[in-house]
């Protein structure tokens, strides 16, 4: 096996502010530019907004390949600023467009460099906190994303109401140019190892495999990816309901849809800071139980007789749902060699955004058919036991 990439730390506890205050700022911008995209399409039909959202998973899941090589290959800190500068320059003509063809095209390559930022993002977070302190990291760096998507659905809706989706989205722009500058100011540096003999002969259609396979052949990760990909393909069923099952269901209005969302974003904040509280140990249970909550927490707002009770369990599912977003990182982080990281992050996300897509387009469906709470109660039920049988298999 080859040797860790060469790391070359700045000031630890600097770097990380820089990179966590920027991806803060940056979660808010790509948030408030969702929602100022959905509105601008909206008029369009149903077509156009399904396309959106699927241009945003798409380059994940068929780049990943590509962008943990690129990761892996070339100094990391690079390779993070040259996709944030790409995403600032694509997002200005998004911004300036009105056609819904080219506004989707835009934003198909605006979500290949999205693609390249977050595995880069995972893999630089050991360099510069080291890797013993590296799942406080991830949580540190959770917060901040966390806080933007709960403030960013918001902004947008403010921007693109008062002064048109257009300056919403040049907003956006701007947070990109903010993250660039704050990559920019980070000292340290995460060189790629030396390639081993049997890499380099490889071949590419074993390059292009290698990140899942990392994944897959160690036994703990495959099982902790197993049980989060079906329950994020469960768990999504709720994007769908939950406005059907506040609003016409618990009598609820629009506020109180907004009270849900920020209940479950504020759970997030709470529950991505809880993994490093865990002992070593039992780490790698954490994704599972993360999962467990969120899906009794979905099954929750089926079950609650009233608006008070769904949105306790609102708050469950979002702690559930930080829980396992940092935990997983960082056993990924944990299980994997250093100059095999960026593959293995984009495998991964790969693997979470298919779930995401298969479990989005099954979701119509099914709440059209078994109504929201049955449905809530249905999919948030088979995710937990999803779980709590991963749990089973990580205990023996």
């Amino acid at each position: 096996m080859a040797s860790a990439g060469l790391i070359r730390r700045g000031g630890a506890a600097r770097d990380l502010w820089l990179l966590g205050a920027g991806m803060a700022v940056s979660a808010t911008g790509d948030t408030a530019a969702l929602v100022a995209l959905l509105l601008r399409l909206r008029p369009e039909g149903t077509g156009w907004v399904a396309a959106l959202l699927a241009a945003q998973l798409i380059p994940t899941v068929l780049l990943s390949p590509v962008v943990g090589h690129l990761v892996d290959r070339f100094e990391t800190r690079r390779v993070l600023l040259t996709a944030v500068v790409g995403q600032a320059l694509v997002a200005i003509p998004i911004a300036i467009v009105t056609a819904p063809a080219a506004t989707v095209s835009l934003f198909v390559v605006l979500g290949a460099f999205n693609a390249t930022v977050r595995p880069a993002t995972n893999a630089l977070v050991p360099a510069i906190v080291g890797e013993e302190r590296a799942i406080a990291g991830y949580a540190r760096l959770a917060l901040g994303q966390s806080l933007g998507w709960v403030i960013g659905p918001a902004l947008g809706g403010v921007l693109t109401g008062a002064f048109g989706s257009t300056t919403a989205l040049l907003v956006d722009a701007g947070t990109f140019v903010v993250l660039a500058g704050a990559c920019f100011l980070i000292q340290t540096r995460r060189e790629p190892a030396p390639v081993d003999a049997a890499e380099a002969h490889g071949g590419r259609g074993r390059q292009a495999r290698l990140g899942f396979q990392l994944l897959w052949n160690d036994r703990v990760l495959r099982v902790v990816l197993i049980i989060s990909a079906i329950s994020i393909a469960c768990a999504v069923l709720d994007n769908v309901a939950a406005p059907f099952r506040f609003i016409d269901q618990l009598g609820t209005t629009a506020t109180g849809y907004g009270v849900y969302l920020a209940l479950w974003g504020a759970g997030v904040m709470a529950g991505s800071q809880l993994p490093p509280r865990v002992p070593t140990a039992r780490e790698r249970y954490v994704p599972a139980v993360g999962n467990l909550l969120c899906s009794l927490g979905i099954a929750g707002i089926g079950l609650a007789p009233s608006l008070a009770f769904a949105f306790v369990a609102s708050a469950l599912g979002g702690v559930g749902n930080g829980m396992a977003n940092v935990s997983q990182n960082a056993l990924i982080g944990k299980r994997v060699p250093d100059h095999q990281r960026g593959r293995a992050f984009a495998a991964s996300g790969a693997v979470m955004q298919t779930a995401t897509g298969v479990g989005t387009a099954a979701a119509g469906p099914i709440v059209a058919t078994l109504d929201a709470d049955v449905a809530m109660m249905v999919f948030g039920g088979l995710g937990a036991a999803v779980c709590v049988a991963g749990l089973v298999a990580l205990r023996r």
